[in-house]
């Protein structure tokens, strides 16, 4: 069953002439292509890389009509809400899956860096790289990979991020945890402003991943976030629950999990509950 049309918010539309004009020395904007609607980015994005697209191929939408997250869960994605975008990127040859590992670290904390200093409370990352602030997700991060030869071809990296909806623009049925970057700050933020930021945070961090160094990565990423050293955990994994506690990321991005059958590492999975001992 497809899934109903987002609502549409009141807004101005970002302007492609405007983006490629304030994202000409980006490296991850080389080539900017926006839709008033689409099913989703990511989507397109993949349609570019198996096309012959260039690393830094950018798509904005926006709105998307099948925007989805991880286990291919529905991301509310309403016309002019939101900041909808995926970037084609070609990892280095030799080095596909830690560069793969690195940009999904980085693609968290450039988004965090980007919006934390709009915001009266503290902003955290929870992993792998969702963004939350006082119990409301404000941003997701979808990287999806293609192998076309022999080793990994083509990344895609999706970020949602909510930026002007209004409470009743989520929809109920997702669990009432979506919220906006209006509605924690009390105003309406400039969409076009935070894109072009986010890109070039990206840009900064999409580097480290590209020059190899997962374990700053990591220490970034864990800095900002709280639930990934010691607290008790649940992740759900394709196998069953794990229950420990957090003690870190690896360099790979994995977190690292101490259980009562020993330390384990969780390459893939949905982190349910982090709460710290009493």
């Amino acid at each position: 069953m497809e899934p109903d049309a987002p609502k549409t918010v009141a807004r101005q539309s970002l302007n492609v002439t405007d983006l490629r004009r304030d994202l000409e020395r980006c490296s991850l904007a080389r080539h900017v292509e926006w839709h008033e609607s689409v099913g989703s980015t990511n989507d397109e994005a993949r349609r570019l890389g198996r096309a012959g697209g260039q690393h830094g191929a950018l798509v904005v939408a926006e709105e998307q009509t099948r925007g989805r997250g991880r286990r291919q869960r529905r991301w509310d994605s309403p016309a002019g809400g939101g900041i909808y975008l995926s970037v084609l990127l070609r990892p280095p040859p030799e080095a596909e899956q830690e560069y793969a590992a690195g940009v999904q670290l980085a693609a968290g904390i450039a988004v965090l860096e980007t919006i934390a200093p709009l915001l009266p409370n503290p902003v955290e990352l929870v992993w792998p790289n969702d963004v939350f602030s006082v119990g409301l997700k404000l941003a997701g991060v979808l990287v999806e990979g293609e192998t076309m030869g022999r080793g990994l071809d083509l990344l895609v990296c999706g970020i949602g991020l909510n930026v002007n909806q209004a409470r009743e623009d989520f929809d109920a049925a997702l669990g009432g945890v979506g919220g906006s970057l209006r509605m924690l700050s009390g105003r309406p933020q400039d969409r076009h402003a935070l894109l072009v930021r986010l890109l070039f945070n990206l840009e900064s961090w999409e580097r480290v991943a590209r020059a190899g160094d997962g374990h700053a990565l990591a220490e970034r990423f864990v800095s900002l976030s709280p639930t990934s050293v010691g607290c008790r955990t649940q992740v759900r994994t394709a196998e069953g629950l794990v229950e420990g506690q957090s003690a870190g990321v690896t360099a790979q991005g994995a977190l690292i999990l101490e259980t009562p059958e020993g330390v384990r590492e969780i390459f893939v999975g949905e982190l349910e509950r982090a709460w710290r001992k009493q």
